[in-house]
């Protein structure tokens, strides 16, 4: 067995923490997983994992390994892709984006990039928190911008308004807000955050950017029931344009302080590094199909 082959195996083990369940995945026998880590063991002179009854521990050169062991498949991965210009697209791509979106706009559409690429495997992880894409092996993340300075390489899929809405019957009971200092008196749905929920909204007016403060009765960690909170007439939201779009047109939520938006909201695909061929063609399917 190859190296490469070998560190593959070594990763798959990793991830699926059981040699036995990599056999299974890969439909070849627990020996030839167990052999790939045993050559790995001896031709680098360490031990790199501790089995036991019920679980698999990795030791201090073992995890050294698996560093070093993504970094070169990636390499290899990416050489080999380069010389395959024409080939069809196959293999893993882990997406990170925001719970809201994902489940609602994304999901199909890796639903109908996957009918084109039948060989492309997709993970996809959602959090509305900012996940660290090298700790967390993540090869596209989809990020409202906009973005902090970074090594991070990102492209601008689409740009919208960040507006204050919420149901046509909220509005009845309470009344538009005229200025966003009015905001104070309404009921507030806050984008619960590690660390600090957001309750500082943005607006803008006179050409001058500020903030407002807002409290309310609800916070949540998933933007797609603040949503469902405000369908729901229970209090005030703050969300993207292409988030609320068909609610709008539906008439379910209507928006307020529209002359006070803060500016343009922008979504970019963003990669940890120069794209694969395969993370590379799901942003052109997403650019084009999100346009």
């Amino acid at each position: 067995m190859d190296r490469i082959d070998a560190l593959r195996l070594y990763l798959d083990v990793a991830d699926a923490g059981s040699f036995s369940k990599v056999a299974r995945q890969r439909v070849i026998a627990t020996s030839t997983v167990a052999l790939a880590v045993s050559q790995l063991e001896q031709e680098l002179g360490a031990r790199f994992i501790i089995r036991s009854t019920r679980k698999l521990v990795f030791t201090h050169e073992g995890e050294r390994l698996l560093e070093d062991a993504r970094r070169i498949v990636s390499d290899w991965d990416a050489a080999v892709t380069g010389l395959r210009e024409d080939g069809p697209l196959t293999g893993p791509i882990r997406v990170s984006v925001t719970n809201d979106f994902g489940r609602r706009f994304l999901r199909p559409l890796l639903d109908a990039f996957q009918d084109d690429q039948p060989g492309i495997h997709v993970t996809l992880l959602l959090s509305d928190a900012t996940l660290d894409l090298v700790e967390e092996r993540i090869d596209l993340a989809l990020r409202n911008g906009p973005l902090p300075d970074s090594t991070l390489r990102a492209r601008l899929l689409i740009r919208g308004p960040r507006l204050v809405c919420a149901s046509p019957g909220y509005w009845a009971r309470h009344g538009k807000p005229k200025r966003p200092e009015d905001l104070a008196h309404h009921n507030c749905v806050i984008l619960a955050r590690p660390g600090a929920p957001l309750t500082a909204w943005p607006f803008r007016a006179d050409d001058k950017p500020f903030t407002v403060k807002v409290r309310g009765d609800r916070q949540a960690s998933d933007g797609d029931l603040m949503r469902e909170w405000a369908l729901a007439g229970r209090g005030v939201v703050i969300k993207n344009l292409w988030e609320i779009r068909a609610d709008l047109e539906a008439g379910t939520l209507e928006t307020a302080l529209d002359e006070y938006v803060a500016g343009q909201v922008d979504l970019y695909a963003v990669t940890p590094g120069p794209p694969s061929r395969r993370s590379a063609a799901l942003v052109n399917f997403l650019a084009e199909r999100l346009r």
